[in-house]
């Protein structure tokens, strides 16, 4: 049994569509756990789901850790598998052929971010492990105190940080999903995971990243203005006259749109990712 274990926030528009995915790439059995947080037609949704949850939880990896409990809990062995999922992920090609091919020989597979500044840690848009090793390293999500350099020598942190420190403690030998797509749409967004895991990355939340940021001259100083600004008129009009970011968002919300259209039809839309902009 594979036990998908997803999030959702503030948007319905990606349940069907990974719910698709999930069923034209696992052919074994499986079930979805999901966080429903201010989705519109709950009620609709939640009887897609093995198990659903509204709860008003904030924290992203507090809700995955939470979810890897309900499904370690409901396993029926520990060699059931634990899939997490972000909400605008979903498998490409065939999860048991992946799970076949990788397991014999590591105890954990997920997605590393290289291409994010050189993010090093596990990152939960794809992370896949048994139900007995979850348990085994006491497997969490959240960023804790655990920092590592970017490619600028800069100190940074994000949710995984925990696993990262959980991988080097334990000297796991992890089977990492590197990016295998490159396209001009975006270095991070868009993005194929080793010819498996598609990540849009652009879904639940204003679509400025960590690299928009490095194309942006006099960064610091202009988020600064940025703040002061929203102390002192209307945030809308503070984003308007002051965002750092504010021609990258409107660039990569275009992209998000169009690449979001065309895996709503194509099962084979990313063959095809930035053809027609390059």
């Amino acid at each position: 049994m594979i036990h998908v274990l997803t999030i959702h926030w503030h948007s319905e528009d990606w349940i069907d569509i990974q719910l698709k995915y999930l069923k034209k790439h696992i052919n074994e059995p499986y079930r979805v756990y999901a966080f429903l947080n201010d989705v519109p037609q709950t009620e609709k949704h939640q009887e897609k789901f093995f198990y659903s949850s509204t709860e008003n939880i904030k924290s992203h990896p507090i809700k995955l850790n939470l979810l890897a409990d309900l499904a370690t809990f409901a396993a029926e062995s520990d060699d059931d598998y634990l899939v997490f999922l972000d909400g605008d992920a979903f498998p490409i090609e065939s999860i048991s052929a992946f799970k076949n091919k990788v397991f014999p020989k590591h105890p954990l597979a997920a997605i590393q971010r290289l291409e994010n500044n050189g993010d090093t840690q596990p990152h939960p848009c794809f992370c896949m492990t048994t139900v007995g090793y979850w348990n085994k390293i006491q497997g969490d999500w959240k960023a804790g105190d655990v920092k590592w350099l970017d490619k600028f020598g800069n100190k940074v942190w994000d949710v995984g940080g925990q696993m990262l420190k959980i991988m080097q403690d334990h000297q796991v030998d992890w089977y990492k999903l590197n990016r295998s797509n490159q396209h001009s749409l975006h270095p991070l967004l868009f993005g194929v995971y080793d010819d498996l895991i598609y990540h849009h990355g652009a879904a639940f939340r204003n679509p400025g990243t960590r690299i928009d940021r490095n194309q942006v001259e006099n960064f610091e100083e202009r988020l600064k203005k940025f703040r002061k600004a929203k102390k002192l008129m209307p945030r809308w009009l503070a984003r308007k006259l002051f965002l750092p970011l504010k021609y990258e968002v409107i660039k990569n919300t275009k992209n998000s749109e169009l690449v979001y259209h065309s895996l709503k039809e194509d099962f084979y839309f990313y063959k095809d990712i930035g053809d027609n902009n390059d």
